[in-house]
């Protein structure tokens, strides 16, 4: 099974989804959370957010980066702008979806990320 911690603000919505789906996703409000989960296992694919307290996800994916480089990230957020996915693109995220997202294609994309970490 595809492990996913998903770091939103709404991780319910998205984690029913995906477990719904065949995934084992885990909810984390924040890349607190999210640290503390991927401490104690080991995930194949993380989604989240950009805007978030404390941390945010351009700050978030530089440090999992420096952890490990072949991890895939996927940001999902609200900011449309080219300057903010550029950014995360240098964060070192490998796709970026604008909300509202359509969950099928969230779904969809998961599993041809699932299928370039074979």
């Amino acid at each position: 099974m595809i492990n996913i911690p998903v770091v939103e603000d709404d991780e319910k919505l998205i984690c029913t989804y995906l477990n719904d789906n065949g995934y084992s996703a885990k909810g984390c409000l924040n890349p607190k959370e999210a640290y503390d989960l991927m401490y104690n296992s080991t995930y194949d694919l993380i989604i989240s957010d950009i805007m978030m307290p404390e941390i945010d996800g351009y700050e978030f994916a530089k440090t999992v980066r420096e952890l490990n480089k072949v991890i895939p990230i996927l940001f999902i957020s609200a900011l449309d702008d080219i300057s903010s996915k550029q950014k995360g693109f240098r964060a070192g995220i490998d796709d970026y979806m604008v909300k509202p997202i359509n969950m099928d294609e969230l779904v969809l994309l998961n599993n041809a990320k699932n299928i370039q970490i074979r």
